[in-house]
């Protein structure tokens, strides 16, 4: 007798270990649905990455203008990395036809890259056409994107007046 109150036990234990679980596994999906939602109401849009690549793009130009190759190659550093934040974050983006992950890679990679080999070789005249070749990279992209609106050129004013571009 006292086996089969034994098992009984034991079984009664074993349905409130997974009747916990169970509850344990909903509070998690509930806690993992949070925090989600915290991340999309705090990351940046895409907009704001975006402005913020077209800041660094006007700073590599007024760098590179000034031969400050260390900087230059900082502002390229930096949108490189808004880029790669822009398709981690934003790897399908509303009604782009396609992918950002696609995307961004396949209309900057080469342009990047020229100017990145400018910058090494500290070549100014290289510098210029490489960095009208990455403005109309970025213009291509928004092109592709479906917003032809957003077309990126060379600056043509002077920005950020409180840095120095000189080295």
């Amino acid at each position: 007798m006292s086996r089969v109150l034994i098992v009984i036990a034991l079984i009664s234990l074993a349905g409130c270990q997974q009747q916990r679980g169970m509850n344990s596994n909903a509070a998690l999906e509930i806690k993992v649905a949070d925090l989600e939602k915290n991340i999309d109401d705090v990351k940046p849009g895409l907009g704001e990455i975006m402005g913020v690549i077209q800041q660094h793009h006007a700073k590599l130009y007024y760098a590179g203008m000034k031969a400050n190759w260390p900087l230059a190659n900082y502002e390229l550093g930096e949108i490189q990395e808004s880029l790669d934040d822009a398709v981690k974050l934003y790897p399908k983006f509303k009604q782009v036809p396609v992918p950002l992950t696609e995307l961004v890679p396949t209309m900057t990679k080469a342009s990047l890259a020229q100017v990145s080999a400018a910058i090494e070789h500290k070549d100014k005249k290289s510098f210029v056409q490489a960095y009208g070749a990455l403005s109309k990279s970025c213009s291509n992209c928004h092109e592709a994107a479906d917003h032809l609106f957003v077309k990126i050129k060379t600056p043509t004013e002077a920005m950020f007046s409180d840095q120095e571009f000189a080295p």
